[in-house]
């Protein structure tokens, strides 16, 4: 009887695997027999999966990028401002097996990262994420806890740049001692200022 493999799961393996060895190896010197191995597979059952190593690099990326939506997301009806505030400190943290991969998809995309597909997708994966900003601050304006002349919608898009900017710096010079909890604070507190309603 065939043995029954759980395809989710082998490509979560190999994706893994790749993560790894891109990092380690980097993109281009890394084969696709480097990726078998390290995934404990043959060359052909690793093909049964991905057709070459761009393919695993574009997986990869699309996993990265689901996995950060989920993360950056803040509630759509945050309680209060200190909370959605703490949401998005949190989302600036980065894990290291996402600063990893931060910094595979800047050795395999950047080049292309002003044009073509990768740039929409970019375009695409921020303009979502500025609208789920802009939602929580609406929210959180009809309840009082954000000054009532703000833009939204550009304080939304403002934000997904900052949270973004905050990751891919984390992820870059993540060993410095200038980039952690502080730096995230000071950013947070940075835009808080220009978020709170005037007191009386």
């Amino acid at each position: 009887m065939p043995k029954i493999v759980d395809r989710d799961a082998m490509q979560t393996a190999i994706l893994e695997a790749a993560v790894k060895t891109f990092a380690a190896k980097g993109y281009h010197s890394s084969t696709i027999a480097d990726l078998a191995a390290a995934a404990g597979l043959g060359k052909g059952t690793l093909y049964l999966y991905f057709a070459n190593k761009e393919a695993v690099a574009e997986a990869m990326i699309d996993r990265y990028f689901g996995r950060m939506a989920e993360r950056l997301r803040a509630e759509a009806r945050p309680p209060s401002l200190q909370a959605f505030l703490d949401g998005l400190r949190g989302a600036m943290e980065v894990p290291e097996d996402e600063a990893a991969l931060i910094r595979v998809f800047f050795e395999v995309y950047g080049p292309g990262l002003a044009s073509g597909d990768v740039a929409r997708t970019l375009s695409g994966h921020f303009d979502g994420l500025g609208d789920h900003y802009a939602s929580a601050l609406t929210h959180l304006l009809t309840v009082g806890e954000v000054r009532p002349d703000l833009d939204t919608r550009s304080a939304g898009r403002a934000l997904a740049s900052l949270v973004d900017g905050m990751v891919l710096h984390g992820a870059l010079f993540g060993a410095s001692p200038r980039v952690g909890p502080g730096l995230r604070s000071e950013a947070i507190d940075i835009f808080l200022r220009g978020l709170r309603p005037e007191g009386p």
